[in-house]
């Protein structure tokens, strides 16, 4: 499978399912009429072709769990389904259509949840990768051992039977250098090979490669064109009975045939039509000097780093033709990346290179989070979208903790569609048999860009005389490398310069780093409790359009971070036709009974709206009263989060005394405002992580 390509993918549909937790499992005065219906087919249920057949592995080795799991309808707050899921997976039983949040647990693993949408289309199979609390340090020591060999790659992993699970002892692993092993009960292996140590010295170096060929009791399967690091390769391998393919686990530059074929390894040629459909949807997102509002927000994401929310799972479409796909992974976003990225970057690259490829990457999946491929799934596994395989290297699982969380925005509230391909030196060697899909290469050689495409020309002299591969916008993965170990810069350094100039923004090169480290002091987290926010929605005298029956309770239905968060159960109040204004206290509305901000951070939470039309602001108390900030909007059904700097006058007016800013400098959280048009029904709303950064 190919690696190091264009992104060539098509602007993708907005996400027709929801992206964020379900509805609490019980609201009070509400009951079953009957017995839970059962979430499992294997119950007793008719089997639903449009509910999926799920299993639940270790990310890390790949083994089957049994876990628990939860089916909650984002449609009826007392709708939802629990069970126990045998290790060996099983089909949901038959639901009624709709939008429904699936999670898993199992004991030692961090809980996982995806989106599920039930239409009537045929369900495709999805597995849910669970990450262990407490990583394996195996892989760290055998990375270690690797490196003071001097000269040995280690390449271990576990084998499977594809269908059932279980793991396969017995069987022989031989490589084409000489070494072998064999797999223990646990299906697991450990390969020493030698590995020339100029791989890692000179910066330019493919690595060296190796086939594998695994065979006994009834399987056979070879492996080609896997690369050997000085570090610890691990793999995760799911064999058919029988005979298999060879599998090809070769970086692009790695592949050895003709030009054509390396061509095609690259996605080339593009279909037109998508390819125009990507540059039209990048054309707005391009920065406008003409344009006051974006030439300052540009200066503003380069001043101060944009905080953004990031999604906590991805759905991965597995066995890709293109972006058709035949199964579904789910990870943990921050897995994924560290999983992926040894598929797009090469592992033996220097740290610096690893870590902006992770930022890169990571990006390229949250936004397709949000804008999926696919209904099922939001990105495919292979080059048209980014390519993604089971099993990681411990130098890049290493970056993608380095920076953990860090994406790029352009607009300061969304993470950016992060471009990159190959080689992005603006000049087309014809002898070099690579596939090069820019249109425009007016820049240059020794200059990056597509000026038709909305990419200016950047100076990037670590590319001259390297003949373009890919499409020549966003990032350079070889210049990365080449940054690095050549020239000593940072991750830092390396992002900026390829997503806009050093911070001179132009055009698509205008996106910037966001969740760069920030101190964080949480106010109320709800995982004791209704914290400072004990009191109900109607009890402040300033609320108004809602019933006495509102409630806030926490409930661990419920979640975005944590295990617990604040339920807001609003009710119409049938004699008044007044807007909704909900003065949700904290400490009962005294200063003294809350905690204390600096006026240099800014304060925040996340929120989930269980209907449109949701807005939402804070009070401020302040030396001279009470201020109140400007009104964020909530899209419905999704966990967004929200924030007011307190030193930016423009996000605060006066309300009860106060004069229109912040201008003491120690200051308390008044009250949460919670506000909607008068309606008949009632609203569920979810609060957590009530915070400030600072």
């Amino acid at each position: 499978m190919s690696t190091l390509t264009d992104r060539k993918a098509g602007h993708p549909r907005r996400r027709a399912v929801i992206l964020a937790a379900a509805f609490v499992a019980c609201v009070a005065g509400l009951a079953h009429a009957g017995p839970v219906p059962p979430l499992l087919a294997s119950d007793g249920t008719r089997p639903d072709p449009s509910a999926p057949l799920v299993r639940v592995r270790d990310s890390a080795s790949g083994r089957s769990l049994p876990a628990q799991a939860e089916l909650q309808s984002l449609a009826r707050a007392d709708a939802v389904r629990q069970g126990a899921l045998p290790s060996s997976g099983a089909r949901l039983a038959q639901v009624a259509h709709g939008a429904y949040q699936l999670s898993v647990s199992a004991p030692g693993y961090h809980p996982l949840s995806m989106p599920l949408q039930v239409d009537g289309t045929a369900a495709l199979p999805v597995t849910l990768w669970l990450q262990p609390r407490r990583p394996s340090v195996e892989a760290e020591r055998r990375a270690l051992r690797a490196v003071e060999c001097g000269v040995c790659a280690i390449v271990s992993g576990h084998v499977y039977d594809r269908d059932s699970g279980r793991p396969l002892p017995g069987l022989r692993i031989r490589s084409e250098r000489g070494g072998s092993a064999t797999t223990d009960r646990d299906g697991a292996f450990e390969l020493v090979l030698h590995a020339s140590p100029h791989t890692t010295t000179d910066a330019e170096a493919l690595p060296e490669t190796t086939s594998l060929v695994i065979e006994g009791g009834g399987y056979r399967q070879a492996l080609r064109n896997l690369a050997l690091y000085q570090d610890s390769h691990d793999l995760i391998l799911d064999l058919a009975p029988g005979g298999s393919p060879p599998a090809d686990f070769g970086h692009v530059q790695l592949q050895a045939g003709t030009a054509p074929a390396r061509a095609t390894l690259a996605g080339a040629p593009i279909v037109a039509a998508i390819e125009a459909e990507r540059v039209a949807t990048d054309r707005h997102q391009a920065l406008d000097p003409d344009d006051p509002h974006a030439v300052a927000m540009a200066r503003e994401l380069a001043a101060q780093a944009a905080t953004l929310p990031v999604p906590g799972s991805i759905r991965v479409g597995t066995n890709c033709s293109g972006r058709s796909c035949t199964g579904v992974s789910v990870y943990a976003l921050e897995d994924y990346v560290g999983r992926g990225l040894d598929d797009e970057w090469i592992a033996s690259w220097r740290a610096a290179s690893l870590a902006a490829g992770a930022i890169a990457y990571r990006s390229y999946g949250a936004y397709h989070v949000a804008n999926p491929v696919n209904s099922q799934y939001d990105i495919c596994s292979s080059t048209s979208c980014q390519v993604f395989q089971p099993g990681s290297a411990t130098a890049t699982v290493a970056a993608a903790a380095a920076t953990r969380g860090v994406v790029l925005t352009r607009d300061g509230q969304s993470i950016a569609f992060s471009e990159y391909s190959a080689e992005n030196n603006a000049w087309d060697d014809p002898s070099d048999g690579l596939s090069c899909s820019n249109p425009d290469l007016s820049c240059g050689n020794g200059r990056n860009g597509s000026p038709r495409n909305g990419w200016p020309c950047l100076s990037d002299p670590v590319g001259t005389g390297r003949g373009c591969f890919g499409h020549g916008r966003g990032m350079s993965q070889w210049g990365t490398q080449r940054w690095a170990a050549n020239h000593g810069r940072d991750w830092l350094w390396i992002t900026n310069h390829y997503f806009n100039n050093s911070n001179q923004p132009g055009g698509m090169r205008n996106a910037f780093l966001a969740n760069l480290a920030t101190a964080t002091t949480m106010l109320d987290n709800f995982e004791n409790g209704v914290g400072r926010f004990g009191t109900g929605p109607t009890y402040s005298g300033s609320t108004v359009g809602i019933s006495t029956a509102s409630t806030a309770m926490r409930t661990c239905s419920v979640r975005h971070g944590g295990t617990c968060s604040l339920h807001v159960r609003l009710v119409d109040d049938p004699g008044s036709s007044a807007a909704w204004a909900v003065r949700l206290l904290s400490g009962v509305g005294t200063p003294a009974a809350n905690a204390p901000l600096s006026r240099t951070g800014s304060v925040g939470f996340w929120v989930y709206a269980g209907g449109s039309g949701m807005s939402v602001a804070v009070g401020i108390d302040d030396s001279d009263g009470t201020e109140r900030s400007v009104t964020r909007a909530i899209p419905a059904n999704r966990w967004t989060y929200v924030s007011w700097p307190l030193a930016d006058a423009g996000q605060w007016s006066a309300w009860a005394g106060g004069n229109g800013a912040i201008s003491a400098s120690n200051v308390k959280l008044d009250a949460i405002w919670l506000y909607h048009a008068n309606t008949s029904y009632d609203i569920n709303v979810y609060i957590d992580d009530v915070q400030v950064r600072n």
